[in-house]
């Protein structure tokens, strides 16, 4: 499949459309998904043109790879989800249920200070 760059997190990259950013890295940003499914409902999406894990994994650098799953992990900590637990989500193509065709993982939990 290929890339369109007129999708919404490609947008929220480049700053064209507002988000409430949580973290930003090298090659990730994260922020609050507009229509939170748990307390904390955070979107995290690697910052070069891929279209779902497949595709990110088979053609990012090393570096993109490591980067984004280390923003991962700074994301958990930072919104306390360790003691509690968390799940992580990415929808793939039309069977996964992937609405935006840009890579990109859910992160959902609720705070150990909630």
């Amino acid at each position: 499949m290929q890339y369109d760059r007129s999708n919404i997190f490609y947008k929220i990259i480049n700053k064209e459309v507002k988000s409430n950013i949580v973290l930003e890295g090298k090659h990730f940003l994260a922020f609050h998904d507009i229509t939170p499914k748990a307390p904390v409902h955070i979107l995290i999406i690697p910052k070069g043109c891929y279209v779902d894990y497949n595709n990110f994994v088979l053609n990012a650098t090393d570096e993109e790879i490591v980067n984004f799953n280390k923003g991962i992990s700074e994301i958990i900590k930072l919104m306390k989800l360790e003691e509690g637990g968390f799940r992580l989500i990415s929808n793939s193509g039309k069977f996964g249920n992937q609405e935006v065709m840009h890579m990109h993982v859910h992160i959902l939990g609720k705070s150990s200070e909630e």
